[in-house]
């Protein structure tokens, strides 16, 4: 996997992907995987289920600017982003248990730093402007080095890009006093600017303009779409239908490893069937109700097709095909 250190983007997500097979419960067993992941890159890209505190987004831009303004060596730079971290980390501890501090509790031994955390992100938003490793990042950091683009003859052809965009500095004895995670005004309009920028056609960014709205809402395609781009409206739809048809399998596998480790292994694993098929019955009618507009989705399904096109391969169209017919004609007969 030599090539990977060519391509800081497909680094990313290799070392996620190889990240992934260490915790528990993130195997893809049914293939879904890859169509989820797109349709949240178009909701709302550069950020996961382990993105959930916001100011990260410039806590670690900030730290990665104060080592480059202090000329780090590419020797000493990952040393000292970690002891800068690990500063982060106990300036953010008084926050306590469940306030989304990253390495709370394991500190400086803490594996995954908030920059390997959110470096994927801060080049989504555009945070980040060059496409470089963080080790790259470092090297050049150290030596005032830019990447440029050049001619034939080896001439630039472009200014020396700076590697971060243009953001609020950081508050005063940062790294050095307690910090919480509320954004100041100026910091908030400058990520709203970013993701306005560089993802204008998201769900992220028209939420920007209504923080309040998904406060009380479960799923986002409860959102209201008055004045809702339609491009973003045809994309909640297919999400809502996929989302709808695909969780009756994932809960009927579950009953089938549930038995099957009562069976093989002899855990006790009543409750968990008991749940699952509660949770089918509720699927059941869920599919019952939304009968007509899931059946239409089912019938011409080639338009989802081409908007995660690239994302999925051709047995997994196959499987979700298949399920979604059998679900839409009978969701009873289907678990049984």
């Amino acid at each position: 996997m030599g090539w990977l250190d060519f391509d800081a983007t497909a680094s990313e997500r290799v070392s996620v992907l190889l990240r992934s097979l260490e915790e528990p419960a993130t195997l893809d067993v049914l293939g879904f995987g890859t169509v989820r992941d797109a349709l949240s890159d178009m909701l709302a890209p550069g950020i996961t289920t382990i993105h959930t505190r916001l100011r990260y987004f410039l806590f670690v831009p900030w730290i990665f600017q104060r080592l480059e303004a202090e000329h780090t060596p590419p020797a000493d730079f990952a040393r000292k982003l970690r002891d800068a971290e690990a500063r982060l980390i106990d300036c953010l501890r008084h926050l306590g248990s469940g306030s989304g501090v990253i390495g709370r509790v394991a500190g400086r031994r803490l594996k995954r730093m908030p920059s390997e955390i959110y470096w994927g992100g801060l080049g989504a938003w555009g945070i980040r402007r060059l496409d470089l490793s963080i080790a790259e990042y470092a090297s050049a950091s150290a030596t005032g080095r830019r990447r440029l683009e050049r001619d034939d003859d080896g001439n630039a052809t472009v200014r020396a890009m700076s590697m971060w965009a243009g953001i609020p500095p950081p508050p005063e004895q940062f790294l050095h006093r307690e910090i919480d995670f509320k954004l100041r005004p100026d910091e908030a309009q400058a990520l709203i600017e970013c993701i306005r920028q560089r993802h204008p056609n998201s769900l992220l960014a028209y939420l920007c303009a209504m923080p309040d709205q998904p406060l009380d809402i479960e799923f986002p395609w409860e959102l209201p779409t008055d004045g809702m781009p339609n491009r973003l409206v045809e994309v909640l739809h297919h999400a809502r239908c996929f989302s709808e048809l695909t969780l009756g399998p994932q809960l009927l596998y579950n009953v089938l490893v549930s038995r099957r480790a009562n069976d093989e292994l002899g855990w006790n694993t009543g409750r968990v069937e008991t749940n699952q098929l509660n949770q089918l019955t509720q699927w059941v009618s869920v599919i019952e109700g939304q009968h007509q507009r899931l059946c239409s989705w089912v019938e011409d399904r080639s338009r989802f097709w081409q908007l995660v096109d690239g994302h999925s391969g051709r047995s997994t169209r196959s499987f979700v095909n298949e399920i979604a017919s059998r679900a839409t004609a009978d969701p009873q007969r289907f678990i049984d």
